[in-house]
C-alpha cells in the first residue's frame, strides 16, 4: 500500500486503531469463553491431576445416588454457574457464584484444592496466546498501531497469572505447615 499524504496516512492509522480495539475485544471475549470452556469441561475428572476423592466421600456420594468417583461433580451446578463477562476491550471477569467454589479452588484444612478455574487458565494459556497472534497478526495485515499495547495485555495477564499461581501455592504450603 502506497500512501501519498500524511491525510491518507492518518485515516489508514485511524483505520487500524479500529481494527485492533475489535481484535482486542474479540480476542477477550474468544479467551473468555475458552478459559469458562475449559473449567467446564474439569468438573468430574481428573484432568488436573487432583487428588482422588476419599474413600469415604466416594461412599457418600454413591449413598446420595451420584457417581463415585467424579470430583466437584454432584448435580452440576457448580460446572453450571461458571461463566465469563467482558467489561471493555481490556477488562473480564471469569468465575462462579456458587459459594463451595472457593473451598474447591483452594481446599480447606480437609479437602484438598482442586483449583478448576486456575487449572482451566494455565491449560489455556498457549491456545489463547496463539489464537491473540493469529488475530492481531490480522489485524495487523490492516494496520494496527496498537500491536505493542495488545501484547503489553497478554503479558500482563501472564504476570496476573502468575501471582494468583504463587499465592495459591504459599496458601497450600503454609496449609501444609500447620498441620
Amino acid at each position: 500500500m502506497t500512501l501519498s499524504s500524511f491525510a491518507q496516512l492518518a485515516a489508514r492509522l485511524a483505520t487500524a486503531d479500529a481494527d485492533m480495539r475489535l481484535a482486542q475485544e474479540a480476542i477477550l471475549e474468544k479467551a473468555c469463553q475458552m478459559i469458562e470452556d475449559e473449567a467446564k469441561g474439569a468438573i468430574g475428572n481428573y484432568k488436573y491431576g487432583w487428588p482422588q476423592l476419599a474413600e469415604s466421600t466416594q461412599q457418600e456420594r454413591v449413598a446420595q445416588g451420584y457417581s463415585a468417583n467424579e470430583p466437584l461433580l454432584r448435580t452440576g451446578q457448580l460446572r453450571d454457574s461458571i461463566g465469563h463477562v467482558v467489561v471493555s476491550s481490556k477488562e473480564a471477569f471469569i468465575g462462579t457464584n456458587d459459594p463451595i467454589a472457593p473451598y474447591q479452588e483452594f481446599g480447606t484444612s480437609k479437602i484438598p484444592p482442586r483449583p478448576f478455574l486456575g487449572g482451566a487458565l494455565a491449560a489455556s494459556e498457549g491456545k489463547i496466546e496463539r489464537m491473540a497472534a493469529r488475530m492481531v497478526e490480522g489485524a495487523m495485515l490492516h494496520g494496527g498501531p496498537n500491536y505493542h499495547e495488545l501484547r503489553e495485555i497478554l503479558h500482563v495477564a501472564k504476570e496476573v497469572w502468575r501471582e494468583l499461581k504463587d499465592t495459591f501455592d504459599r496458601a497450600v504450603d503454609d496449609g501444609d505447615e500447620s498441620r
